[in-house]
């Protein structure tokens, strides 16, 4: 008598994560398992699926990422994610959560019901992220504790707080404790740390770390015992610098993470995809660049019976007609093909742009004959340089802007609490202003400009219609709305990327930036990343921790 499955992919070259092989086995497949993989008369399938040709691998997996840096609901993230073969994400929802609190963690958890794309949340650890910035929401351990009830929530997020860490600040404390209490695992954000430092983390039991930016970066995280996610995502790209580090004996600590990707990047060249075929490209096998997208990350974040093709396993799985260039014909999610079919966006009520706003608000007086402090743009990575260097300054003695250095500002969005000033070198602007209510990590209003007049438009722009992007020159307004807390958009990902293309040709009007704008400009206000950001409350000073003054 043989057991009815419902599926037999026959005849294609599957790769198994174990021995690091293809074989050309047959995968039978049961609801939402696999039940065998090789030749067997003990099962009888009610779909054959002939996998001539093709191969067959796991399906991929982005270790560390934040929906909302791609402007879309999780219920569109999905579509846009599955297309590209990636089954699984470990998503840290800490954009909105810096917005909404725990009503915007919910309404995650809500919004991934949606979608056939296994989600799993990684509770944000640091909202704020530090005490020098305002955010619309502060949570702490006990806000965050009865989120673990739930089964889509795998752990505690990106640890970026170091501080907190190793000055055993009570509240940090008990947010790792609860999680391990509730046998999930805490992220780790290890920007700039040593082997001293990571030692202080280690000792927490936080296990992984997507911050390496070089070789000698993730030798130092490999040797201390951590799992490292490679970041490639829009703006901070570091798989090439990292890939040497890889070898035979420690690949089973790598997998891959975008982090941060834009909605365009994903469907231009690709997600956890692009991840694998740059790696393929650089020298790494088939063979060892899937199973470091797949298998490796589930163990990184202590999955079980999830990221290889073999019996038990959840089926997650591609067809691909190309295996260097990771071209995905079909992706089966827990064992049934995705079928791409738009979802009804949920909704998030109730937030609003609260600011107030003038043009004497934008004055920033100078000293001519001193230096000041200048936030350089580092390209396509989230640091920033700290420059000290003359800058132009008119005859009224107010910093006077140019294609090298233009006014950046952040202002407070949620309690009208006010306003910070500096200087930012590096967006090439020869006019006009953009502005954005996505800034990192507590999302208020952050402009860049070249004049007063437009970047003040820019900001009640922004208010007007309830956040977004905005792109300003000589008063003529181009807009991407973003309704959902001023971070996600209310509409298809294909809308969407059509908004950007509109918003990204108003900017190259304004500038020849090869890199991304807006992401670019939402990372100078994260105070936790190296050296020198803008927060709602001033110029940060992130060696030494504390506010300074444009000149001192």
């Amino acid at each position: 008598m043989t057991i009815p499955v419902d599926y037999c992919l026959h005849s294609g070259r599957v790769l198994n994560v174990f021995t690091q092989e293809f074989q050309e086995k047959p995968v039978w497949i049961k609801d939402d398992r696999v039940v065998f993989v090789g030749q067997s008369d003990a099962y009888q399938a009610d779909t054959s699926i002939d996998c001539s040709g093709k191969f067959i691998v796991p399906g991929l997996i982005d270790a560390h990422l934040h929906i909302e840096s791609s402007l879309l609901t999780p219920s569109e993230f999905g579509r846009l994610s599955l297309k590209q073969g990636v089954t699984r994400i470990f998503a840290d929802p800490h954009e909105i959560a810096s917005v909404a609190g725990v009503s915007g963690i919910q309404y995650m958890l809500d919004s991934a019901k949606k979608t056939p794309l296994h989600i799993h949340y990684m509770l944000p650890s640091s909202v704020p992220a530090t005490n020098f910035e305002h955010a619309g929401a502060t949570l702490d351990a006990e806000a965050l504790k009865p989120f673990y009830q739930h089964k889509e929530v795998a752990g505690l997020a990106e640890v970026m707080d170091y501080p907190a860490v190793s000055g055993k600040n009570q509240d940090m404390l008990q947010k790792i404790s609860d999680a391990q209490a509730a046998n999930k695992h805490v992220d780790g954000h290890g920007a700039g740390l040593g082997p001293d430092q990571l030692a202080v983390y280690r000792a927490y039991g936080i296990d992984t770390d997507h911050e390496a930016t070089n070789v000698q970066e993730a030798i130092d995280r490999i040797s201390a015992g951590m799992n490292i996610f490679i970041r490639e995502g829009t703006v901070e790209r570091d798989e090439l610098a990292l890939l040497p580090a890889v070898n035979a004996a420690n690949q089973a600590h790598f997998s891959f993470a975008t982090d941060d990707k834009s909605a365009k990047d994903i469907e231009d060249e690709g997600s956890i995809n692009f991840n694998v075929a740059l790696a393929i490209k650089n020298g790494l096998t088939a063979e060892e660049a899937f199973t470091m997208a797949s298998l490796n990350a589930a163990k990184a974040h202590h999955l079980e019976n999830v990221g290889a093709i073999a019996p038990g396993f959840v089926a997650d799985l591609l067809i691909l007609e190309n295996l260097e260039k990771v071209a995905v014909e079909e992706t089966m999610v827990a064992g049934k093909f995705f079928k791409d079919q738009a979802e009804s966006v949920l909704w998030l009520p109730g937030q609003q742009i609260n600011l107030t706003l003038t043009a004497e608000d934008l004055a920033l007086p100078l000293d001519k004959d001193r230096a000041a402090h200048v936030i350089e743009v580092e390209p396509h990575h989230i640091t920033t340089k700290h420059l000290i260097e003359k800058v132009p300054v008119d005859q009224k003695g107010q910093f006077e802007a140019n294609e090298d250095y233009a006014k950046v500002a952040v202002i407070e969005r949620y309690h009208d609490l006010g306003h910070g000033l500096g200087i930012i070198k590096g967006l090439k602007l020869r006019s006009g202003a953009i502005a954005s209510t996505i800034a990192h990590d507590s999302h208020n209003v952050i402009v860049a400009g070249q004049n007063d007049a437009d970047m003040l438009t820019a900001v009640l722009k922004l208010k007007e219609i309830g956040g977004g992007e905005v792109v300003v020159n000589n008063g003529q307004v181009t807009a991407l709305p973003l309704p959902i807390g001023g971070l996600m958009s209310d509409k298809a990902y294909e809308e969407l990327i059509a908004e950007q293309d509109e918003l990204n040709a108003a900017f190259a009007t304004i500038s020849d930036l090869t890199f991304d704008p807006f992401l670019t400009l939402s990372f100078m206000a994260l105070p936790v990343i190296p050296s020198l950001k803008i927060t709602d409350q001033g110029l940060f000073d992130v060696e030494k921790f504390e506010f300074i003054g444009i000149q001192d």
